[in-house]
């Protein structure tokens, strides 16, 4: 048991790194209601004139609806993969199976910028054009280990009995995965989707270096910071940051309603 100055210590410890984290946030979310241009003191006159600047913006908004769609897609589309991938890994019977799974696995250590530059390197060898296709591509490969990783703990955990016996009855492998094992792994599923939709939704590397003029939100972002200071950045970073954390707080209780179903 822990000394009550070690307990102490720990728990400064914890504050200031909590700090650390979220003092740039809650400054941000400040600053986003401030009517003056600049990030300085003294405050001005309180205002949500950046907020409503974002809705009539069109770069913002045409850049919010690529970042949506394709993290829609890319979040199904991996979930789907994650789930085969996921099934196999848990119950057939084949050499090298350990091999494949450090395979599927493996984004999870490699840097996103080796990821981005060795995806833009290939495909301009093939001569393909970067696009929002690409991005597509590179996030599900992002995206796709953790999707794995979810999908194959919760099936892991299935009895295998349920299924067997559906298959007793008559019913065709197929059959049973859907009718059976897929109910079973409903609210993982969806707590899958959530999580690959906001890490997609948030994703800047890949898509910097495998996208051209077609923009997703993060990079219309980064663009405008580097072009020069604009005050919708704050109000745009705070929307941004809620709705990311809406749908991991969203995703977290998902799972714990699968762990109590």
């Amino acid at each position: 048991m822990m000394s009550p100055l070690a307990r102490t210590a720990f728990g400064i410890f914890y504050a200031l790194v909590i700090l650390i984290i979220y003092l740039p946030i809650v400054v941000m979310a400040i600053f986003s209601f401030n009517s003056g241009k600049y990030q300085t003191m003294p405050f001005r006159e309180a205002t949500i004139a950046w907020y409503q600047q974002i809705l009539v913006d069109s770069q913002y908004l045409e850049a919010l609806g690529n970042s949506l769609v394709l993290a829609s897609l890319v979040s199904v589309t991996a979930t789907a993969i994650a789930f085969a991938a996921a099934y196999a890994l848990v119950n057939a019977e084949m050499p090298g199976k350990e091999l494949f799974t450090l395979f599927i696995l493996a984004p999870l250590v490699v840097p996103l910028l080796l990821i981005g530059i060795s995806l833009r390197l290939y495909f301009g060898a093939l001569g393909i054009q970067p696009g929002l296709s690409l991005v597509f591509i590179g996030q599900v490969l992002f995206v796709l280990p953790l999707a794995v990783l979810n999908l194959r703990n919760r099936l892991a955990q299935l009895p295998r009995s349920h299924e067997e016996a559906a298959r007793d009855l008559g019913a065709s492998r197929l059959t049973a995965i859907i009718e059976v094992v897929i109910p079973a792994c409903k609210f993982t599923m969806i707590a899958t989707l959530l999580l690959t939709f906001t890490f997609a939704f948030d994703e800047f590397v890949i898509a910097y270096f495998l996208t051209n003029f077609e923009i997703t939100l993060p990079i219309k972002i980064w663009t405008t910071l580097v072009t020069g200071f604009d005050p919708v950045i704050n109000a745009v970073g705070v929307a941004v940051f809620l709705f990311s954390m809406t749908l991991g707080l969203l995703a977290q209780a998902v799972f714990m309603r699968k762990e109590t179903a």
